[in-house]
């Protein structure tokens, strides 16, 4: 769990660096030719993101199911929320 949650703050962390450029890469709805390079970091740090949360929820989906988190509680929470 605790390398889950490490690698994705890294990521995260990562992309709030490059949220400006990402910006200037679509502000003008075209990619430039000096733009691509950097289109491509950001989509594959974004694809480390999404690998990491479906990790995540797979390990909750896991300590669901063998009990070490209360699903009752689990579930009522999420209700809550909806």
């Amino acid at each position: 769990m605790s390398q889950i949650v490490l690698e994705m703050l890294a990521s995260l962390n990562s992309m709030r660096s490059r949220q400006e450029r990402l910006i200037e890469i679509t502000v003008d709805g075209k990619v430039e030719k000096d733009e691509v390079a950097d289109l491509v970091d950001i989509q594959e740090e974004l694809e480390k993101i999404s690998i990491t949360v479906e990790t995540l929820q797979l390990w909750v989906e896991q300590q669901l199911a063998s009990g070490k988190i209360d699903l009752k509680e689990y579930e009522a929470i999420k209700k809550k929320r909806r």
